[in-house]
């Protein structure tokens, strides 16, 4: 809501900005419903044009809210494309980043991780539309003061309060004591996500090269010597970018933190073995790393990283 207030602050942007609303069916339908005429209700008051979709996601294999954010970011990526939009904004803040960047420290992941949400990204592959999150820098309580300013009542996803979800109960359980131990702890994580953000570039600037040069037309190939003097951050972004380049993102973006850290230490270690990973299989052996991609159906018993033979 406060985004959109704040988008419609000129005349000339009535003309330009729609606001899209996603309707989910993970929450009971007159829950979901009033969230939107809410949405709706705004966007007429400001005089901008409203659009909405509905996405599907409660049946189907995984973890639904993970299937809720693709299925809502491709129904904005239509929208924006059917409306002529080249930019979708999100307001996610600095409350936001706050909770990212503590699930990604949970799970042990590195600088790309820890930088939690990007400022903005491309949507939708190749469709040129770009996401942005121009509020990423101002915490909830700021954005719901301004929205008591404006005149408009705060309206919350009654999920939000879930918490046996884990971003729910660092919301509820653990931000306030942290911004109550130290103050404006939002705000400085935001900063810390920024500087995060240029070391993974750092990294990624170091192993792309490396990434490059080895992969070829059936996969990819290292000298295991070249690869075992690597710090292990930079080795780890090194097969990260190579699985892409071979599996494509959907194999990559499934790599777990453990399933690279298991590799990264056998080729450090000098640990011969073949490893499955999504996709694709990795074989370290003869002195060379080879990546390729997997064959046939996954082995009885497989599971995503798991080392099939290992071997010394």
């Amino acid at each position: 809501m406060v985004l959109a207030l704040a988008a419609a602050a000129g005349d000339e942007a009535r003309q330009r900005i729609v606001v899209a609303h996603i309707v989910h069916d993970l929450r009971p339908a007159s829950e979901a419903e009033a969230d939107r005429d809410a949405a709706r209700t705004l966007a007429n008051a400001l005089g901008l044009e409203f659009v909405e979709a509905s996405v599907s996601v409660r049946a189907g294999p995984g973890n639904a809210e993970a299937r809720a954010r693709t299925a809502r970011y491709a129904a904005l990526a239509r929208l924006a494309r059917d409306h002529g939009c080249g930019f979708v904004a999100t307001a996610h803040h600095a409350d936001d980043q706050l909770e990212t960047m503590l699930m990604t420290m949970l799970r042990g992941a590195g600088p790309r991780a820890l930088a939690g949400i990007a400022p903005r990204r491309r949507l939708g592959g190749r469709t040129g539309i770009v996401l942005i999150r121009p509020m990423l820098g101002l915490t909830r309580a700021e954005l719901r003061a301004a929205c008591r300013r404006a005149g408009w009542a705060w309206r919350e996803d009654l999920t939000n309060q879930d918490a046996t979800r884990l971003r729910a109960a660092l919301r509820v359980r653990v931000l306030p004591v942290l911004d109550e131990i130290h103050r404006g702890a939002a705000r400085r994580a935001a900063r810390s996500a920024r500087l995060q953000a240029a070391a993974a570039r750092l990294v990624t600037r170091h192993a792309r090269p490396l990434a490059a040069r080895a992969t070829r037309s059936d996969g990819a190939v290292w000298n295991a010597e070249e690869l075992r003097d690597l710090p292990a951050i930079v080795l780890g972004e090194v097969l990260r970018l190579a699985a892409r380049r071979v599996a494509g993102s959907r194999g990559a973006d499934r790599l777990g933190a453990r399933a690279v850290g298991a590799v990264v230490r056998a080729i450090r270690d000098g640990t011969a073995g073949e490893w499955a990973w999504p996709g694709l299989r990795v074989v370290i052996g003869k002195g060379l790393v080879r990546m390729e991609p997997a064959r046939g159906p996954r082995r009885a018993g497989e599971t995503r990283g798991r080392v099939v033979t290992p071997r010394r």
